[in-house]
């Protein structure tokens, strides 16, 4: 159990990562977007990560989900608006994904499946869309965040990701076109319910490791 010392710290310098976050973003003012200074958001939900995540794991883990969990919502945010994915959040990303198999969170093996499921196989669907209906379901940054996504989760909980993303971008879309009309040509960002779904997926791997579990091995 940690002390209250520490937890004000683990507090504080979750808050400076998501100030940081947040300060990069404005930096690279994509189409001119910028995050209001008077919503902390990032802020607190960086906060909030780094204290999680280290109060229910391990250090290694609790490390790679404080980090990570940030830069999905960062990227939901920007995706939000712009619908475009800074490249920099995927790089950043794609580092901390991967140094997971380094500090042997998942196998290399797991790793590669889940980069399958959550990047290859969008895309192969993608461009099979794309012949029938000439339209393009999802962004290449969308794919890029299927990546990082899946070399963090494996590919069972990036199986699950994506059925949530998708499940709940529908209800959303449904829920806009009974407010504003139906248009089959309404677009929605992706990225903000791959990191909703994401997130959730893992925290609820955390609380209940025996489901996935057997949704591994059956």
């Amino acid at each position: 159990m940690m002390d209250w010392v520490s937890l004000v710290i683990l507090v504080l310098i979750g808050a400076a990562y998501g100030r940081l976050l947040g300060s990069t973003v404005n930096w690279l003012n994509i189409d001119g977007f910028q995050l209001p200074k008077d919503i902390w958001l990032l802020e607190l939900v960086s906060a909030g990560s780094w204290l999680w995540s280290f109060l229910e794991m391990p250090s290694s883990e609790a490390t790679i989900f404080s980090l990570l969990a940030p830069i999905l919502v960062a990227v939901s945010w920007v995706d939000l608006w712009t619908f475009q994915i800074p490249l920099i959040f995927m790089i950043a990303g794609a580092v901390i994904s991967v140094a997971g198999i380094l500090f042997e969170l998942t196998t290399l093996n797991d790793a590669l499946w889940g980069f399958i499921v959550g990047s290859i196989v969008p895309l192969v669907l993608m461009g099979v869309t794309y012949l029938f209906t000439k339209r393009q379901g999802m962004g290449f940054g969308d794919i890029q965040l299927g990546f990082v996504l899946g070399v963090w989760l494996g590919p069972v909980r990036m199986a699950l990701t994506l059925f949530g993303a998708s499940f709940l971008s529908l209800i959303v879309w449904g829920t806009i076109s009974l407010n504003k009309g139906f248009n089959k040509d309404r677009a929605l960002p992706f990225a903000p319910f791959l990191a909703i779904a994401g997130i959730g997926t893992f925290v609820g791997s955390v609380y209940f490791p025996s489901f996935f579990y057997h949704l591994i091995f059956y």
